[in-house]
């Protein structure tokens, strides 16, 4: 039992790596996207202000797929496995 609980302690410290290292990809490549729309489309003012007001319900919608995507959904496949594998 310890050594599935290092395992997923283990898998856990691997994933907040995947996690951050995905987060800040994503956000990167989406805060260029939208800097060159606002270059391509010419719009007035400051372009700063305008890419943190657009990032932050990206941010919001990102930490939610990305915590299920990264965290929940392969913990639980491996709690599955485990389940299924000592107590089938």
């Amino acid at each position: 039992m310890i050594a599935i609980l290092r395992a997923w302690a283990f898998a856990f410290v691997i994933l907040t790596l995947f996690y951050w290292l995905l987060k800040t990809y994503f956000k990167s490549t989406r805060r260029e996207a939208l800097e060159k729309r606002f270059d391509a489309e010419g719009m007035a003012g400051d372009r700063d202000a305008w890419v943190e007001a657009q990032m932050k319900d990206y941010g919001r919608g990102l930490k939610f797929w990305l915590l299920w995507l990264v965290y929940i959904l392969p913990m639980a496949g491996i709690a599955l496995t485990v389940y299924f594998v000592n107590y089938d």
